[in-house]
């Protein structure tokens, strides 16, 4: 049986990334120049993937991102307010310095099991499971055996990508990714399973920067 090709990519760079600040569901930042310059690579690279269907988050810097991809690919996009960032709540614009021990509290906290917790007037990881999964899963099931484009952010594919695959949540922090990363995971009616995570070679000639 055919099975459905996912190709999931974290948007390219805002300035947020750059300064490395926290943006979530609650802060709709553009790409940057750089960032651009990633949407491009990806564009000319999902070119090659013969990508029927294509979709983003509802947030500037991912429907910017996809829109290069639909462009250059003829493709029309469609967005979902459900495949939006986790809201961080009040730790978003803050440098990760300055919140680095409400960083590693979360961390610690979410690793040891307790992934209901959440940041003061944020999301935590079992509730954008609960709405990102429900989501892209509906859409998965209605396209099978078709070859589609996800672009999402950081925290969201790490919380998706542990689940497909079988890390649970309380280990999505092995999941790396970095602005403009693509991931290929198939799907084969019944279960997901990886071709290859953190593809950047397609980036190797813009100047990318990671962040959290």
């Amino acid at each position: 049986m055919a099975s459905t090709n996912i190709y999931l990519v974290r948007h390219g760079e805002t300035d947020y990334n750059l300064r490395n600040k926290m943006q979530g569901r609650g802060i709709d930042a553009p790409l940057n120049a750089n960032g651009r310059r990633q949407a491009r690579a990806v564009a000319k690279y999902a070119r090659e993937l013969n990508i029927e269907q294509l979709y983003s988050s509802s947030m500037k810097r991912a429907r910017e991102t996809a829109l290069a991809v639909g462009e250059l690919c003829q493709l029309e996009l469609v967005t979902h307010r459900d495949l939006d960032e986790m809201d961080f709540g009040e730790l978003e614009g803050c440098t990760v310095d300055e919140i680095k021990p409400e960083l590693q509290k979360l961390r610690k906290s979410w690793e040891a099991g307790e992934l209901g917790l959440a940041a003061e007037s944020g999301e935590s990881p079992r509730m954008v499971l609960g709405r990102a999964a429900k989501r892209a899963e509906q859409i998965i099931r209605e396209q099978h055996r078709s070859n589609l484009l996800f672009v999402l952010h950081g925290r969201l594919l790490r919380i998706l990508l542990s689940h497909w695959l079988g890390f649970g949540l309380a280990q999505m922090h092995r999941i790396k990714h970095s602005n403009g990363a693509i991931y290929h995971l198939q799907w084969d009616g019944s279960r997901f399973e990886s071709v290859y995570l953190h593809k950047t070679e397609h980036l190797k000639d813009v100047e990318s920067a990671v962040s959290s």
